[in-house]
C-alpha cells in the first residue's frame, strides 16, 4: 500500500513494484486526486498497471505500507498499523511525527542492516543528501578520522534542493556521524549548488587526514558485501549512478595531508524509492537488490 501516490517520489516507487517480481501493489491512496488511474498521475506505467488512487485505503490484505505522502498521514498510518498488525511501515524522511520515535529505526541500510533484517517494524528513511554523504563519512567516523567542522558541499538538481531543509538534513548528519564516532564535536554545514543534472548528485568535502589513499579506500572493505555502495580511487560522476540505487563514493588527495571524498547518487532513488525498496527487501527477507538491479538511465558524458 502506497499512501500519497501522486508524489513524484511515489511515482518512481511504483515503476520499480510494478517490475518486483515478489509485490503485488493492492493500493494506491490520494487525498489530492481521488479516484484516478496512476497512468494518468505517472508517466511509464501504461501496460504495467490497471490501479487507481482511493482517498481512504481499502483492502483485504497489506503487508507493507509506504507513507511517500507530501506531509505525511500519521493518522492514517498509525489506523492501518492497528487494522494490519503484521504489516511494516516505511516512511520518508519529511512523514516524521514526534509520535512513538522509539519504535522507528533509521533506514540507511549501509549503516543499519541488522536492525532491519532482526524485525524491524517501523522504517525511518534518511534523506537523499544525508543518505549519500553518510554513506561516504561513515567509515571515516567508525575510525576517528573526522576532525572539526565538516563543510559539504552539493551540486544537486534545483527540483531535489527546492525540497531540501537544509537545517534539517545537516541536523541528521550530524546526530549519526556522533553516534559513529563519539568524539565528533564538530559541526555540519551544506551549501547547495543547482547542477544540470536531472537527478543525481554530487557531494564533495576537504578533510584534514594524513592517511594515505590505499589505507584510506581499504576503510570502505566494510561495503563490500553490501550492493549499493562502492568507493574509487580517482573521479567519479553523476553517469555511474542515474536511474539506480547505487552511491559511489570517490577518494583523491589533493595534498599530502588533505583528502578530497566526493560521493554520487541519484537523488529519486537514494533517500527516495530505490532506498525504499531497499529497505523492503531487507525488512521482508529478500535478497538486497531484488528488484534493484536496474540500467543506468541518465547516461550523459561526465
Amino acid at each position: 500500500m502506497i499512501l500519497g501516490a501522486e508524489t513524484p517520489d511515489a511515482g518512481e516507487l511504483i515503476r520499480i513494484l510494478a517490475m518486483h517480481p515478489e509485490i503485488e501493489l493492492e493500493c494506491a491512496q490520494s487525498a489530492q486526486t481521488g479516484q484516478r488511474a496512476l497512468t494518468a498521475i505517472h508517466h511509464g506505467l501504461i501496460g504495467e498497471t490497471t490501479l487507481s488512487t482511493c482517498v481512504r485505503p481499502d483492502c483485504e490484505r497489506c503487508d507493507m505500507i509506504f507513507d511517500f505522502s507530501e506531509k505525511g498521514e500519521p493518522d492514517l498510518t498509525g489506523a492501518l498499523g492497528t487494522a494490519f498488525p503484521d504489516a511494516k511501515v516505511i516512511r520518508m524522511r519529511r512523514c516524521r511525527t514526534a509520535d512513538n520515535s522509539d519504535l522507528w529505526i533509521y533506514a540507511l541500510p549501509e549503516i543499519n542492516r541488522k536492525a532491519l533484517v532482526r524485525g524491524a517494524r517501523y522504517a525511518d528513511m534518511p534523506s537523499p543528501l544525508a543518505s549519500m554523504a553518510l554513506v561516504a563519512l561513515y567509515p571515516l567516523a567508525l575510525h576517528m578520522l573526522l576532525n572539526g567542522d565538516l563543510r559539504l558541499n552539493f551540486e544537486a538538481p534545483q527540483s531535489i534542493i527546492d525540497s531540501t531543509d537544509v537545517h534539517d538534513v545537516e541536523q541528521e548528519i550530524n546526530e549519526v556521524l556522533s553516534r559513529s564516532q563519539l568524539s565528533f564535536n564538530g559541526s555540519v554545514s551544506i551549501s547547495l549548488t543547482p547542477s544540470d543534472t536531472r537527478r543525481s548528485a554530487v557531494m564533495s568535502v576537504d578533510l584534514p587526514c594524513t592517511v594515505d589513499l590505499d589505507n584510506l579506500k581499504q576503510l570502505y572493505d566494510i561495503y563490500d558485501d553490501h550492493h549499493f555502495a562502492f568507493a574509487v580511487l580517482g573521479t567519479t560522476g553523476p553517469s555511474e549512478v542515474a536511474g539506480t540505487q547505487k552511491c559511489v563514493v570517490a577518494l583523491s588527495k589533493p595534498a599530502p595531508d588533505t583528502v578530497h571524498v566526493e560521493s554520487v547518487a541519484d537523488c529519486r532513488m537514494r533517500g527516495g524509492a530505490g532506498e525504499a525498496v531497499h529497505i523492503l527487501n531487507l525488512m521482508c527477507g529478500l535478497h538486497e537488490r531484488t528488484g534493484l538491479a536496474l540500467k543506468a538511465i541518465d547516461f550523459h558524458p561526465m
